[in-house]
């Protein structure tokens, strides 16, 4: 028999064999699957919920409609933003591959905060009264000046003295002044703020520079608004303040109307104004009276002729001054329609006075809050201000007192 005549005999046998073999295959491969069950060895596989809705061929959508008309919605003036919406942006955001500054997970926190240094301050008013005044140092708690008393120059001068004429070879008859009395008592303000151990350390500002800047514009402040408006009770008495005996009060004109200042008002001020003092004295008034002398008028005929406005009207910058005289806007003047809302000074005859240079002592303390752990900082100022005019005067000709203290009144209707 030869080899291809035994090949065919043994076919059967050879195929039997080869079923078997994969049989065996087959069974043993069946045999490790069933030892590695994920159900035996309670393993789950999870896909990224972002790569799932990637994957979607709606994104997570019921339909295409769905999504336009979230968009819609989200867009729309209520602004309201879906569930499936929102995980789609943050799908699309977390798998795109970037890093942004927005999501701090992606990036956001590695940049640092910018934090100025300096704080945007505002700023309070110069002061009007002090660099026109008389300052009086002081090294005691109380100053007593002698003053004149000059009341009425219609008979003599200086509260007695006076002057006559004389015939040859008669007796000269005697006259003396007669003196009064002002009286500087010193007056405290004050500011404290407690401020934490730990703002002090931490703080990127220069926090004791900016308190003690701030405390100290708030005492000048208050001061310059005490020389205007102070009552004399435990406080300066105010070149504003009625009880200051030499103020005059210009009455208004019958009929101009209530809260209103007019061109007669201003003439009537000015002649008030003692001759010495009209090339000293400054105009000052609240902000609200700009208005009003914007629109001052006279009367010619039928008209009225505009006499404070610039030549070339509101294209031009407001004039700053009155009269002749320097106009100073100052929020410390009383509102419109009060006496004191404009004024016509001479500061010059207000005396201040005051310890040192007039600028507040600082101090500060870790003692006081010592169990807090908080520093404290003390604002202290003393002063003290007073008309140096015990009363106006009554001239040598003429019924009008004058004075360098002019304010017009309060009955304007």
């Amino acid at each position: 028999m030869d080899a291809k005549e035994l090949e065919t005999a043994l076919k059967p046998l050879t195929d039997k064999v080869k079923e078997l073999e994969d049989k065996n295959k087959a069974l043993e491969a069946k045999e490790v699957t069933k030892r590695f069950e994920p159900n035996d060895i309670n393993v789950k596989v999870v896909n990224n919920p972002e790569d799932v809705l990637k994957a979607d061929k709606f994104g997570g959508f019921k339909s295409a409609g769905h999504f336009y008309n979230d968009v819609m919605k989200a867009a729309g003036p209520n602004g309201r933003v879906s569930k499936e919406l929102s995980a789609w942006h943050d799908a699309n955001i977390k798998t795109a591959g970037t890093m942004e500054e927005g999501d701090l997970a992606q990036g956001g926190y590695t940049v640092p905060i910018q934090v100025n240094s300096s704080i945007r301050e505002t700023s309070l008013e110069a002061a009007v009264v002090e660099p026109r005044a008389t300052i009086q140092p002081m090294s005691t708690y109380r100053l007593e000046l002698p003053a004149d008393v000059d009341a009425d120059h219609s008979s003599n001068f200086f509260g007695g003295i006076t002057i006559y004429r004389q015939n040859e070879g008669k007796q000269k008859t005697a006259s003396n002044p007669t003196f009064g009395r002002i009286a500087l008592t010193l007056h405290e303000v004050a500011g404290l703020v407690g401020v934490t151990d730990w703002l002090l350390q931490d703080s990127a500002v220069a926090l004791e520079s900016y308190l003690t800047r701030k405390f100290s514009q708030a005492i000048s402040f208050t001061k310059d608004d005490d020389f205007l408006n102070g009552t004399g009770a435990n406080q300066p008495l105010g070149v504003l303040h009625s009880a200051n005996p030499a103020l005059i009060t210009v009455d208004a004109v019958s009929g101009q109307g209530a809260s209103t200042i007019i061109a007669e008002n201003i003439i009537d001020m000015f002649s008030r104004m003692y001759p010495e003092g009209q090339n000293r004295a400054v105009w000052i008034m609240n902000p609200e009276c700009f208005p009003q002398l914007a629109k001052m008028a006279l009367a010619a005929g039928t008209a009225g002729i505009p006499v404070w406005m610039p030549a070339n009207n509101l294209a031009g910058s407001p004039f700053q001054t009155l009269m002749g005289r320097p106009l100073i806007l100052t929020e410390k003047c009383q509102a419109l329609g009060t006496a004191g809302d404009i004024a016509f000074v001479d500061f010059s005859q207000y005396l201040i006075g005051q310890r040192g240079n007039g600028t507040p002592e600082i101090a500060s303390s870790i003692h006081l809050y010592f169990d807090y752990d908080k520093t404290a900082f003390r604002f202290v100022l003393r002063y003290d201000g007073q008309p140096s005019w015990l009363s106006a005067i009554t001239p040598k000709r003429g019924s009008k007192t004058l004075s360098p203290f002019i304010v017009l009144n309060s009955t304007r209707t």
